[in-house]
């Protein structure tokens, strides 16, 4: 007899005991979950709040960026459902027989580096370097087979266009954009061989004109 009582209390004792586990179980679990709730929309209201903020154009802006369009002439493609610009001093006429960067920019302000090598042999490059000042940058490699590295000739002369794009450019357009009156230096390097030469001040100041054009636009576009 005595044993079955005592049975009977081990049970509800452990009955007891069980039950005391389960609620702290269950409040860990209901504090968790507000606590994860709550960390989770702190951080989705602060990425709210940084991808919210846009830089607004001033009227002095806009007055800015009509004066600058002046400098390039637009084609608007009616497929694609927006233009570029090209700046007037680098159109494919008065860049013919030279080497060169320039930057290609859109209605939007998206740009993108290209280079053109010029001479009487190839050299098949796959990047370019520049030094502004005492600063080095490298581009990315854009290999021969790629659609954006580009090859063409006529009358004994050799052209090489390459296209850096989303951003093969690695700083290049932004140090030229702002290398004030520092000579630019630029190398074009290839499998076969390489090309240096000093970037013409027309050509420096067409690509800062076209960096202001971009940032301008894109301010403006939000």
């Amino acid at each position: 007899m005595e044993l079955l009582i005592n049975i009977i209390a081990m049970k509800k004792l452990n009955d007891i005991v069980s039950d005391k586990i389960k609620v702290i179980i269950l409040v860990v679990i209901v504090f968790g979950s507000i606590f994860t709730y709550v960390i989770f929309n702190n951080h989705k209201t602060e990425d709210k709040d940084s991808v919210s903020v846009k830089v607004v154009a001033t009227e002095a802006d806009k007055a800015r960026l009509e004066v600058l369009k002046k400098k390039f002439n637009y084609t608007y493609d009616e497929f694609e459902k927006q233009g570029w610009y090209e700046n007037k001093s680098q159109t494919a006429e008065n860049s013919y027989g030279r080497s060169l960067l320039m930057l290609h920019v859109n209605s939007t302000g998206y740009a993108y580096l290209e280079d053109q090598y010029y001479g009487n042999d190839w050299i098949f490059h796959t990047r370019v370097e520049v030094l502004v000042g005492d600063n080095k940058y490298v581009s990315g490699d854009v290999s021969i087979n790629d659609k954006d590295n580009v090859e063409a000739n006529g009358a004994g002369s050799v052209w090489e266009y390459i296209s850096y794009k989303p951003g093969k450019d690695n700083g290049i357009i932004k140090a030229i954009a702002e290398s004030g009156d520092n000579t630019v230096k630029v190398r074009f390097v290839g499998k076969q061989d390489v090309q240096d030469f000093t970037l013409a001040k027309v050509d420096q100041q067409a690509l800062k004109d076209s960096y202001e054009l971009s940032e301008l636009l894109k301010k403006v576009s939000n």
